[in-house]
């Protein structure tokens, strides 16, 4: 073997390695750097080279992305004239954030907006997730697209004055409130706290670096309507999760056929990363309580105590039955 082979060989081990884990199945044994190499176009190959085996370690890490996954990864940085791949913290936060809901399938980047968000991010070493978070949910918030030609240290900036002004314009008195069937409480060595007010959202996307705010008028909803918690152990957030009342089913037994049924959405850590399973599970069971709660007309907000059993005033979801 000569030695620029060898060298090659060496290099890309790591390659080698992924996809024997992921099962890819090889044209020529004998050559295994080569077959890989038939895998992805000359391009693609050449920026797979220049770049670190940690700049794709989101994707080498992440069960639920595959080997061609990083192929249309590479693929996708050629398209939009990348020679090197960003570093892991920028393929990291986009992925992270292409998980719609907890339990759904990630995306790799693949739109030009997503590899235009990471360029701009990429005109300062050594950025911040919080920076990321804060640019990216700033850019949600105002549907704003973002160019080439922009500055990062100019969006960080505008990105921290809104947040500013916009906690200012929500602290004035308000009676916006939504209405919850429980009240702050402890749940298996957690605190769980309503979060009923648009201020309340804000603070929570604040400290956990998260677009929860945009959310609001989930809250607002005559049908499939959301309400989000904070849920934090001795005093410090530790996640925020989503409860959605879903439209009746006909496998749904009692009140859960005639009003719908709360479950559990969506559940975030900071920078919604993903929590644990066992997290996930504790969440579950406290959602099937809440949809207990949720029937008692006891609980029930003062204006539809009197007519709980009329299921038109109650949920109008229930007229799709």
């Amino acid at each position: 073997m000569s030695p620029a082979k060898s060298s090659e060989l060496k290099d890309m081990s790591w390659l080698l390695r992924y996809s024997q884990h992921c099962g890819v199945a090889l044209c020529d044994p004998a050559e295994p750097i080569q077959s890989l190499r038939m895998q992805f176009t000359k391009a693609a190959w050449r920026l797979l080279c220049r770049s670190e085996r940690d700049d794709f370690k989101p994707i080498l890490a992440n069960r639920r992305l595959s080997f061609n996954d990083l192929v249309t990864y590479c693929q996708s940085l050629v398209d939009f004239d990348w020679i090197k791949a960003p570093s892991k913290v920028l393929l990291s936060f986009c992925i992270t954030e292409s998980y719609l809901h907890y339990d759904c399938q990630p995306n790799v980047p693949r739109t030009e907006d997503k590899f235009t968000f990471m360029r701009l991010a990429q005109q300062v070493d050594g950025v911040t997730i919080g920076e990321l978070a804060l640019v990216r949910n700033w850019q949600t918030q105002m549907r704003m697209v973002f160019k080439p030609q922009m500055k990062w240290s100019r969006l960080v900036a505008r990105a921290k004055l809104w947040r500013e002004r916009e906690r200012v314009r929500l602290i004035q008195p308000s009676d916006q409130r939504w209405h919850f069937y429980c009240r702050p409480m402890q749940w298996r060595g957690y605190e769980i706290m309503p979060l009923d007010t648009p201020l309340a959202l804000l603070d929570e996307a604040v400290a956990m670096g998260t677009c929860l705010y945009t959310l609001r008028y989930l809250c607002c909803r005559e049908s499939q309507t959301s309400r989000f918690f904070s849920l934090s152990k001795q005093g410090r957030r530790v996640a925020t999760f989503e409860l959605t009342l879903g439209y009746p089913q006909p496998s749904f037994k009692g009140w859960d056929l005639r009003y719908g049924r709360w479950t559990l959405q969506d559940s975030r850590l900071s920078f919604n990363r993903l929590m644990p399973k066992v997290l996930i599970n504790d969440l579950v069971a406290f959602a099937s309580l809440y949809n207990l709660w949720a029937k008692r007309p006891a609980r029930q907000p003062a204006a539809s105590n009197d007519a709980w059993f009329a299921p038109e005033s109650v949920l109008p979801a229930a007229r799709c039955l």
